[in-house]
């Protein structure tokens, strides 16, 4: 029995060498040059950029001519709704306007000029005096 306990701690020293050869293997890769790296990435800016397939002349020129004109079509769409909602308000504002007040509401109007007039004529003899 105590053999197999004595093999049984040779074999786990080997393993623990391995994994700490293992973390040593971890930061070195950590510990990057940082100029090696930033030429690897304008290498593969580079590969990339020469994948990319420009269009021709006359698949700009359609494209360009798409655009605008999609352009017109909702720049007179948008002129058309606001003409539309601007007359509308003003039909709506010209009906306030048309519209008459009550004589219940008149009568309180002219009772309040008359209470204005006679504080008014009050606030005149006061002074004369």
């Amino acid at each position: 029995m105590a053999e197999d306990k004595n093999a049984e701690k040779d074999e786990k020293k080997p393993a623990k060498a391995e994994k700490s050869s293992k973390k040593a293997g971890k930061s070195k890769k950590a510990k990057k040059n940082p100029f090696k790296s930033i030429v690897s990435f304008f290498k593969s800016v580079n590969a990339e950029r020469k994948k990319v397939v420009w269009p021709s002349a006359k698949e700009t020129i359609r494209n360009t001519a798409i655009v605008l004109l999609v352009s017109l079509v909702v720049g007179v769409a948008i002129y058309g709704v606001d003409t539309v909602l601007s007359l509308g308000l003003k039909g709506i504002k010209s009906l306030k306007e048309n519209t008459t007040v009550s004589d219940t509401a008149d009568n309180t109007s002219e009772s309040d000029l008359d209470v204005e007039e006679e504080t008014s004529a009050d606030a005149d003899a006061d002074t004369a005096e």
